[in-house]
């Protein structure tokens, strides 16, 4: 066989094979894409044939629109829901209470007979108070130190050195106003047990709240008196006189020996026992924190007649006091008015206000009794009244929030053959021509220019310690 005839063959052959190769093929793809199609109809879609690795590609999905709710389908409202409220904070509200004290109620003689005169036959003590009973009754509180007894008529009416005056005198403070009578001092005893029970007695009928004294060991001297749901603590102490030497088993008054089971009915203290007068007070201050004072007043009988400023040992005790926690210090017994001061307790913490001496209130102590001693006797003429503000705050924080003073002056003169005695109450009386007249000041040819001066001298004692306290006052925030 020739060569051409081979090659021939060996063509076809592979033409052929080649057409076979291609009909497969084309057969193959054929039949498998009848398949695929079949499983896929069968296949959920997005996913992988059985027994293969090779991952079907899909397209992004579409969001399944929300179906609509049927007749027995409750639909979801679509709402917003609310924020929820900030509370709003309670306002911080107070509650101001207005407190006056006037110094020594002592009644002399030619006093309880110009009342006996004036009342046709019964003590009336009313012209003594006229001008200034619209100021202790426009107060929320009025006190007093009562420097005398009322040990009854039976016993004798008396002056110095020992005081006994009529009962209608407290009754005529209680109609002026006041309501607490402060009644350790140094005159407390000077009738004795009798007239010390008896006094305490004729207070309580007037309806009197008394501190510094009690009639038995089951009461307390000391106390509570609630203004408008503010609560003040009250204390009233008095120095000891005569040669007990420090013996805390005697007391004196005014030279008088106390009865022994009266000693512990007279709140006072002795210069040669301070630590335990200290000790006393200060759980006495416990006791009416305890109880519920917002704030502490203290009142003493103490300092040196006649002089015009506090001496080393009353600095002293205020310092103490203030230290114990006291809020306001107010002395008697001067007899004239002395200066007005600030204390802060060593630690910072509290800060107290000190009237040395209110002076006078109710007296016959003028320039015409003291004529041998006229160098002070014009001094005895002029008065304080102290005026003090407490604020309560609904968040339960107290304290005094001003302080001020009514400056008085006692006109005394004598008409219609009595010697009457006004308490005038300065700013008012001075206030212009008017005034002078309507209180009196031109009954005398001295009642303007003693008046004047009286406001001087007082204002020149007083104003700027009571503006130094009141610069000084920090309110809570």
């Amino acid at each position: 066989m020739s060569k051409s005839k081979i090659l021939k063959i060996v063509l076809w052959i592979l033409i052929g094979v080649m057409v076979a190769v291609i009909v497969g093929f084309f057969l193959y793809v054929v039949l498998h894409g009848i398949k695929t199609s079949f499983n896929a109809e069968k296949a959920p879609a997005n996913t992988v044939e059985p027994g293969t690795t090779e991952e079907i590609p899909t397209e992004t999905p579409k969001p399944t629109e929300a179906a609509t709710p049927t007749e027995t389908e409750t639909a979801t409202p679509d709402v917003t829901p609310a924020e929820t409220a900030t509370p709003t904070p309670e306002p911080v509200t107070f509650k101001d209470v207005d407190v006056v004290a006037v110094g020594d109620v002592i009644i002399y003689t030619s006093m309880w007979q110009s009342a006996k005169a004036y009342g046709k036959g019964e003590y009336d003590f009313s012209e003594l108070t006229q001008y200034v009973k619209d100021i202790a009754e426009g107060a929320d509180l009025a006190v007093f130190n009562f420097e005398d007894t009322c040990a009854g008529e039976e016993v004798g009416y008396s002056a110095y050195p020992s005081f006994n005056a009529p009962d209608n005198i407290l009754t005529t403070m209680r109609n002026s106003g006041f309501k607490v009578s402060l009644y350790a001092n140094n005159h407390t005893y000077d009738k004795g047990h009798n007239g010390f029970m008896r006094t305490q007695q004729v207070m309580k009928d007037n309806g009197l709240t008394t501190y510094g004294t009690r009639t038995s060991e089951n009461e307390k001297s000391y106390g509570i008196y609630e203004v408008e749901g503010l609560k003040i603590g009250f204390l009233n102490y008095t120095y000891e006189s005569g040669s007990s030497q420090g013996d805390a088993t005697k007391k004196y008054l005014n030279g008088i020996p106390v009865d022994a089971n009266d000693i512990p009915l007279i709140d006072s203290f002795h210069s040669s026992r301070l630590d335990s007068f200290y000790q006393e007070v200060s759980g006495r201050i416990a006791d009416l924190r305890a109880g519920g004072a917002d704030v502490i007043m203290f009142f003493i009988h103490w300092g040196e007649e006649y002089k015009e400023n506090a001496n080393t040992e009353q600095r002293d005790i205020a310092q103490n006091l203030c230290n114990l926690g006291v809020n306001a210090l107010i002395g008697m017994h001067p007899h004239v008015v002395q200066p007005v001061d600030t204390y802060v307790s060593y630690d910072g913490r509290n800060r107290m206000i000190c009237y040395y001496s209110l002076g006078n209130f109710a007296s016959a102590q003028n320039r015409t009794t003291f004529q041998e001693n006229y160098d002070y006797a014009w001094l005895t003429e002029n008065e304080l009244m102290a005026k003090l503000t407490v604020r309560k705050y609904s968040t339960g924080e107290a304290l005094i929030v001003n302080a001020d003073y009514e400056p008085l002056w006692s006109h005394r003169y004598s008409s219609n053959s009595r010697i009457i005695t006004n308490i005038i109450p300065l700013r008012k009386a001075l206030a212009g021509d008017e005034a002078k007249e309507q209180y009196g000041l031109t009954k005398t040819s001295f009642g303007v220019t003693h008046a004047t001066a009286a406001k001087e001298y007082i204002d020149s004692q007083v104003a700027s310690g009571i503006a130094s306290y009141n610069a000084g006052i920090v309110l809570p925030r």
